[in-house]
C-alpha cells in the first residue's frame, strides 16, 4: 500500500517527464499548478500587489473603480478568464476567446508596454520561486520551460507589444529592474492594496481568517510593499510565515477534482454570478471618461491585436 500512494504521489511529474516542453508547453503547466496547488494562491497575492506598486499601472485601476468598489468581481473575473486559458489554451475555442476578451479589455488602456512585458514576467518567476522554496518536490527543468513558453504566448494573445525575453533569467533581470525603477508610493496604491488585503481573508477557511494574511504578506518583495504603503514582516513574522507555506507546501499534491466536483471558486461564482457565467459577461469595457485624464487622450486602443 505505500509503494502505491508513493507512485500517485508522483504520477504528475511521471507524465511529465514524458512529454516535450516546446509541444506540451500547456500540459506540463497545467501539471505543474496541479502538483503546487497548495501554494499557489501567493502568486495571486505577489502579483496583484506588484501591479497596485506601480503607479502607472495603479492609477489606470485606481480610476475603473473596480478593485476599490467591486473587488470580489474583479478577482473572480481575473481567475475566470485566467484559467479559462490555462485549461484550454489558446487554440480556437474558449480560451482563445477569454484571452480577445483579456485583450479587449487592455485596449481600452494607454498600458505602456514594460508593464505588459513585466506583469507577463511576473507570474511564471513567482510560481516558480514559490513551487521551489516551499513545494514537495523539486521543479524539474520541463517545467521551466514550459512556464516560460505558455506565458510568453499569454502575454503576447492578452495584449504584450513585445514578446517575453528569451530566457528565464533574462526575464529575471527585465523583473528586477522594473521593480527597482517603477515601484513608489502613491496614495492610490494603498487604497488598492487595502481593498485587496480586506477581501483576501473570504477567500480561507474561517479557524484561518486572521492568520492569512500576515502569512502571505510576509513573502511579498519589499520593494511592492513600500510601494504599496504596507508595513514590513519582522524577521520573526518572516519566519513563522515561512514555516507556514513549507507546511502548507507539504499537503501537495491534492487529488485533481473529478469532472462535476465543486471546484474552490464556486461558491465565489453562484454569489457574483447566480444564473451562470460565459467568456463575454465577465470583466468590463469601460468607457473612455473613467480612465485618468493623463491618458485619455491617448484612449484608443492601445493592446496588441495579434492574437494567436
Amino acid at each position: 500500500m505505500p509503494r502505491v500512494k508513493s507512485e500517485n504521489r508522483y504520477a504528475r511529474v511521471r507524465e511529465i517527464e514524458t512529454l516535450d516542453p516546446e509541444k506540451d508547453h500547456l500540459r506540463i503547466t497545467q501539471l505543474f499548478y496541479q502538483d503546487f496547488r497548495s501554494i499557489s494562491v501567493l502568486q495571486s497575492v505577489t502579483g496583484n500587489l506588484m501591479t497596485f506598486a506601480v503607479p502607472r499601472m495603479s492609477r489606470i485601476l485606481s480610476a475603473t473603480r473596480q478593485f476599490e468598489h467591486h473587488t470580489a468581481k474583479r478577482v473572480l473575473d481575473t481567475a475566470l478568464l485566467v484559467s479559462t486559458v490555462l485549461h484550454h489554451g489558446l487554440e480556437p475555442g474558449p480560451g482563445r476567446e477569454a484571452a480577445r476578451r483579456v485583450n479587449g479589455m487592455h485596449r481600452h488602456y494607454d498600458i505602456h508596454p514594460d508593464d505588459f512585458v513585466a506583469v507577463g514576467c511576473d507570474v511564471p518567476l513567482m510560481s516558480l520561486e514559490i513551487a521551489d522554496r516551499f513545494g514537495w518536490r523539486p521543479v524539474t527543468d520541463a517545467e521551466r520551460e514550459s512556464l516560460r513558453i505558455h506565458y510568453s504566448k499569454e502575454a503576447r494573445a492578452f495584449g504584450s507589444h513585445r514578446p517575453l525575453p528569451a530566457t528565464l533569467a533574462e526575464m529575471r533581470a527585465f523583473w528586477e529592474h522594473y521593480l527597482d525603477t517603477q515601484t513608489a508610493y502613491e496614495p492610490q496604491n494603498q487604497r488598492l492594496a487595502e481593498a485587496f488585503l480586506a477581501y483576501l481573508p473570504t477567500l480561507a477557511p474561517a479557524p484561518l481568517r486572521r492568520l492569512i494574511t500576515p502569512i502571505l504578506l510576509a513573502q511579498v518583495d519589499p520593494r511592492i510593499l513600500r510601494a504599496c504603503g504596507l508595513p514590513l514582516p519582522s524577521a520573526l513574522k518572516k519566519r513563522a510565515s515561512t514555516a507556514a507555506m513549507r507546511a502548507l507546501g507539504r499537503k501537495d499534491p491534492v487529488p485533481t477534482p473529478a469532472p462535476g466536483e465543486p471546484s474552490g471558486l464556486d461558491k465565489q461564482i453562484s454569489a457574483i454570478y447566480p444564473h451562470g457565467w460565459t467568456v463575454d459577461t465577465v470583466g468590463t469595457h469601460l468607457p473612455s471618461a473613467t480612465v485618468p485624464d493623463e491618458t485619455a487622450a491617448q484612449h484608443n486602443g492601445k493592446g496588441n491585436d495579434e492574437l494567436p
